[in-house]
């Protein structure tokens, strides 16, 4: 079965954050951007995207720069995404991991919003509180 070109836009976009390549993650959205984050992480909340590289810093201050994410599966139609994540990092020199879902919106070939959906948000806020 051939990919969806949605799902080659997700898979590019995911190779520019791994990459640190923020700017090129942002050019592949909208100005108008929403990204929301839940549960009680110190960065919980919904950001556009001045807002984004700011909680990105704050992800990888918290993590001492330790943060990644492997995308596991990209599924994507013309409007929508779904990709499946596993998360880690490193707090207080332990490895701590999670899995992840980000859902998207496609408008155009372009990201609209994005929400993360944590499989356990207890186990995503364990992982990210004090």
């Amino acid at each position: 079965m051939a990919q969806h070109p949605s799902e080659k836009l997700l898979a590019e976009l995911y190779d520019r954050f791994s990459k640190g390549d923020i700017p090129g993650v942002l050019g592949m959205c909208v100005p108008e951007m929403k990204w929301t984050v839940p549960g009680a992480a110190p960065f919980s909340g919904t950001y556009d995207n001045p807002g984004f590289i700011g909680m990105i810093g704050e992800v990888m201050r918290i993590s001492n720069g330790t943060f990644g994410e492997t995308p596991v599966m990209i599924v994507a139609s013309d409007d929508h995404g779904v990709v499946v994540l596993d998360h880690f990092l490193e707090r207080d020199g332990k490895r701590v991991e999670y899995r992840t879902d980000h859902l998207w919106t496609i408008r155009d070939g372009k990201f609209t919003t994005w929400e993360e959906r944590p499989g356990n948000v207890d186990e995503f806020n364990r992982a990210w509180q004090a």
